[in-house]
């Protein structure tokens, strides 16, 4: 695990990544990055392709009017034939 370290905001509170935490995290400038408080803490974690896939997808879907249902309904279809195409 690596040693705690101490930041400070800025005055419009940013603060930096040390860098040696951006590396073992694989963190560019090109990594999104997701925030929020749990337990009284602030966390800050790299969010992969696919989330952001999802995400994307999700709200795609919200404005067109699709349930959760349609949405696991439509998951099931892709799947079964993407399962198809590689091993048959």
């Amino acid at each position: 695990m690596m040693k705690a370290r101490h930041v400070k905001p800025t005055e419009r509170g940013q603060i930096t990544i040390p860098k040696d935490v951006r590396n073992e995290l694989g963190i560019t400038s090109n990594t999104k990055l997701k925030i929020y408080v749990e337990n009284n803490k602030v966390v800050v974690e790299p969010v992969s392709h696919l989330d952001i896939l999802f995400k994307d997808i999700e709200e795609e879907a919200k404005a067109k009017g699709y349930t959760e249902e349609d949405l696991k309904r439509e998951i099931d279809m892709v799947r079964e034939k993407l399962v198809k195409e590689i091993y048959e």
